[in-house]
């Protein structure tokens, strides 16, 4: 029993260790698309020099590049001097007035993953892309899952509003959903959320990751993760699940998008987030794409998604078409 336990104890650090690197530096190579080469859109840069962006033509697949362009400068910074790098697109129709979407990437990708996400908004929405911090053009060596990154949104959305736009949503993907709500959460000036592939809890999410992979012991592997961010970081990551920060968003309207094949997050977690946010009186809809996997809803049913994201945003924002 001594040595079992020991064994045990020597197996949940390692799981514990190794999961734990997801929160330490992330590479900067990748997707370096730009509205302009994936669209032809024109677009600001935010807080770099958008002169630099034609050194990245260099390369033939933009969806593989070695670097992300020039890091970001001292413009646009979160409340600890992170520096924070983006895009502002105006609204394909040009409208004065026109609502603007915020989009919030996912962990491991950057502002360029979510072109994909913005094209059907285009025709009648202003675009704010960014980098979360230790990803694209942003500073940063570390990433917490939502924590501090809620805190390079609300800048964002500080920034933003400077814009006067007619109101404002934001779309957040997988970890960019967790960051969005947790922001929303305290700022009043968001009057609408997207959450697509967002986890209720971290745990869950790292425990049906553990069980993809074929781990043992899942559960207790989840917390040993979050132990290891804990001393790597000194965040406690579990702070900022969306499942506690939506019952905190109010009776603001939410639209939750599930992936049915999602095996990166708890099989339940849209569910209880519905729950949780109808719970405090919010106006929350689900909408599930039955044979996408995690994040894979706008490709697999991207017609539906088009439908679901604008009608929702339609009901929900002032001067929304």
């Amino acid at each position: 029993m001594a040595l079992a336990l020991v064994l045990l104890v020597v197996y949940l650090a390692v799981v514990g260790y190794q999961g734990s690197l997801v929160f330490g530096a992330h590479s900067r190579a990748g997707d370096c698309r730009t509205p302009a080469s994936a669209f032809g859109w024109s677009y600001e840069a935010i807080n770099y020099d958008i002169a630099t962006d034609k050194e990245l033509d260099q390369y033939a697949d933009r969806n593989n590049c070695p670097e992300q362009g020039q890091a970001a400068g001292t413009e646009l910074t979160a409340s600890d001097g992170t520096h924070l790098a983006g895009w502002f697109v105006p609204a394909g129709n040009q409208a004065a007035a026109a609502p603007t979407v915020v989009l919030a990437h996912s962990d491991d990708g950057n502002k360029s993953e979510m072109l994909a996400w913005a094209e059907p908004l285009h025709p009648g929405y202003n675009l704010v892309f960014f980098d979360f911090r230790n990803h694209g053009q942003s500073s940063g060596s570390l990433s917490t899952l939502g924590v501090r990154e809620s805190d390079d949104l609300k800048a964002v959305v500080a920034w933003t509003a400077k814009k006067r736009p007619g109101s404002i949503a934001v779309l957040g993907v997988a970890m960019g959903g967790a960051a969005a709500i947790e922001e929303a959460a305290s700022d009043d000036r968001v009057g609408a959320v997207i959450l697509d592939s967002t986890h209720a809890t971290l745990a869950n999410a790292l425990q049906a990751q553990l069980q993809r992979d074929g781990y043992p012991l899942a559960l207790p592997g989840a917390w040993s993760i979050l132990l290891g961010g804990l001393l790597r970081t000194g965040e406690d990551m579990t702070v900022a699940d969306p499942v506690q920060a939506i019952g905190r968003y109010g009776k603001r309207p939410v639209l939750i998008i599930a992936a049915g094949k999602d095996d990166a997050i708890g099989r339940n977690d849209p569910a209880e987030l519905v729950a949780a946010a109808r719970e405090d009186g919010a106006t929350a809809e689900l909408e599930t794409c039955p044979g996408a996997g995690h994040m894979k809803s706008i490709e697999t049913c991207s017609t539906e998604y088009s439908r679901w994201v604008l009608g929702f945003l339609g009901r929900s924002l002032p001067n929304a078409h």
